[in-house]
């Protein structure tokens, strides 16, 4: 009977999860808010960027000149979905395994299918937060990271993200594209993919994404508590979303969506996604969040194990009335 209550008191005992810790990095944040905007504001200055067209192509080219100006090796991953020509960016440092992947989609919506004008609703979008914020925080990032640890780090441009339901498109076509071309290897190594996606808006406000590792957003949201930004980085649920995440997390790659969603931001698929509804405030809070991530990871070895948090949750509620169940099957038994 001793070692029945031994047991009970065992598996009666809340099983108590941590949470990643925040490590205290000896560095000096330097991602500059002002130099995001900037690349926002450039992007847009080449229109509007669905797949295939020609602005997209000229924006592309500006986006390999300033990474390769940053040091930076990039490769375009080409393919053809429906005819059309498409291609992710790839930015790599060195010659190292990269272990983190930084993503953001770098097109914009072919129509602006949710503006409130009828009319407007057959035009493309200048997609400012929409693609644009994303793609400028990477960019201002590729200088602002320290060389030392670039090389642990690569960052992918998607193409083709944000043309869903429109000509019998699917949604996230690049980043789909990109993950059935990594290698069992390069899965492996792997050991978190971070999205950006709509992450300008001058009124920020970043509720957890419910698809995401639970352990990497936790990692995420307590960087942005100790940097003093849980006014943007809500420490509450919002709503799963289907993006460029998605791919990564299929393939077993811990992976999280950094979104303003639940509600997307009113002008979200309209022609008034546009610079000024931006902030150099607000890329500069999420910048400075994810080069502290940066930092932070590849200083800490710890992984990130795709455990659902619902699942986590209930582990230490379900364990005492288990333990009860045992101990009333043995003592039947023993009567």
């Amino acid at each position: 009977m001793r070692t029945i209550f031994i047991a009970i008191l065992i598996l009666s005992t809340p099983l108590v999860i941590n949470s990643p810790m925040v490590v205290t990095a000896q560095h000096t944040l330097t991602f500059d808010g002002d130099r995001a905007y900037e690349f926002l504001q450039q992007q847009c200055d080449f229109g509007p960027r669905p797949p295939g067209s020609d602005n997209l192509s000229r924006c592309r080219a500006f986006m390999v000149d300033t990474l390769t100006s940053n040091g930076w090796t990039v490769s375009l991953q080409n393919f053809t979905y429906k005819s059309v020509a498409c291609s992710n960016v790839i930015a790599r440092y060195g010659t190292g395994n990269t272990t983190l992947i930084l993503g953001a989609h770098y097109d914009t919506r072919p129509r602006a299918d949710h503006d409130p004008a009828v009319a407007n609703r057959s035009l493309p979008i200048l997609g400012a937060n929409d693609g644009g914020s994303g793609t400028a925080i990477l960019l201002e990032l590729s200088e602002a990271l320290n060389t030392t640890i670039r090389s642990q780090v690569e960052l992918v441009f998607f193409d083709a993200e944000d043309s869903g339901y429109i000509n019998d498109w699917d949604w996230i076509v690049g980043s789909n594209y990109y993950v059935s071309q990594l290698s069992a290897e390069q899965i492996a190594r792997t050991r978190a993919m971070v999205l950006l996606d709509m992450v300008g808006d001058s009124n920020l406000r970043l509720l957890r994404e419910t698809t995401s590792t639970v352990g990497l957003q936790d990692l995420i949201w307590n960087i942005a508590k100790d940097l003093g930004h849980d006014d943007v980085f809500i420490d509450s649920a919002g709503g799963g979303v289907l993006d460029d995440h998605r791919p990564f997390l299929d393939a077993g790659i811990p992976a999280v969506d950094i979104i303003q969603h639940n509600p997307f931001p009113w002008y979200w698929h309209t022609l008034e996604d546009t610079p000024d509804k931006c902030s150099a405030e607000s890329l500069g809070i999420v910048g400075r969040v994810v080069e502290s991530f940066i930092y932070n990871v590849t200083q800490n070895p710890t992984d990130f194990p795709q455990v659902p948090d619902t699942l986590l949750s209930l582990i230490p509620w379900l364990i005492p009335p288990i333990a009860l169940v045992v101990v009333v099957v043995w003592l039947r038994k023993r009567q």
